[in-house]
């Protein structure tokens, strides 16, 4: 009883969790709940036209008959979940490192050190490594640098997602950029302003994208929320905005 009475208190505090790469690979998630949900989250994964086409995806996966067993052998005898497995481990495993490499080639980075900073996020599951990777890849983003990371959820949800300094770096790359405008509410709580307002400005718009956040909304329970809430404020806000107006 009190070992459970210790891990509902862990679980508790760990609340939602946002995690640089060089951060995961230093945390202990000793206490971390491992849910039946992401196995079979996992399990529904369909990667392999995504991967394969053509001729490849025939040489990976091969028909019933094509393994001597006859359709109705295969309904009396359906696959476990560890078969089920297999062949999506095996192909999202291909896929990774064929991310690897593509976005190493695109950030101009060497590819052993991408892959052994890949290497050090165990605790991550693959589909997000290549969601992470796509978007490194898609946004000239480096995860070395911190432009992209993973975020971890109380539900054990994880969720790659660009960072301050990776949006930052969009926008200032970005030909249309403009200008950015911060504008926080006469309102404050405890000395914080209630709400903060980011309006973006492109120079092939006739309108500004302007987006409100509400600190009682968006605030978390890391330590750098009560240190620096204002600029935490401003992060999320100017996150949401540039994800609208350049993302």
């Amino acid at each position: 009883m009190r070992q459970a009475h210790t891990n509902q208190t862990a679980n508790k505090k760990m609340g939602k969790r946002i995690y640089t790469l060089k951060e995961l690979a230093q945390r202990n998630f000793a206490t971390l709940p491992k849910t039946k949900d992401a196995a079979q989250k996992f399990n529904r994964v369909n990667i392999q036209e995504d991967l394969l086409d053509g001729q490849e995806s025939m040489s990976v996966s091969s028909s019933p008959l094509e393994a001597g067993n006859s359709p109705e052998k295969n309904q009396q005898s359906p696959p476990t979940n560890d078969q089920n497995l297999v062949l999506p481990i095996k192909l999202i495993d291909q896929l990774i490192t064929k991310e690897i490499v593509k976005a190493a080639d695109a950030l101009e980075l060497d590819v052993e050190e991408l892959k052994a900073w890949i290497a050090l996020q165990v605790m991550t599951p693959s589909p997000t490594l290549l969601a992470l990777l796509r978007i490194a890849r898609q946004h000239h983003l480096d995860p070395l640098k911190e432009e992209v990371a993973l975020a971890l959820y109380d539900d054990c949800h994880w969720q790659a997602f660009i960072t301050v300094e990776g949006y930052s770096k969009l926008l200032n790359n970005h030909p249309a950029f403009d200008g950015i405008l911060f504008t926080e509410s006469p309102e404050h709580t405890n000395g914080i302003p209630v709400w903060m307002e980011c309006t973006i400005y492109r120079k092939d718009r006739s309108c500004p994208i302007s987006v409100r956040e509400y600190f009682e909304e968006v605030s978390g329970d890391q330590t750098i929320w009560q240190k620096m809430p204002r600029r935490m404020l401003r992060h999320r806000v100017m996150q949401q905005c540039a994800r609208l107006a350049v993302g």
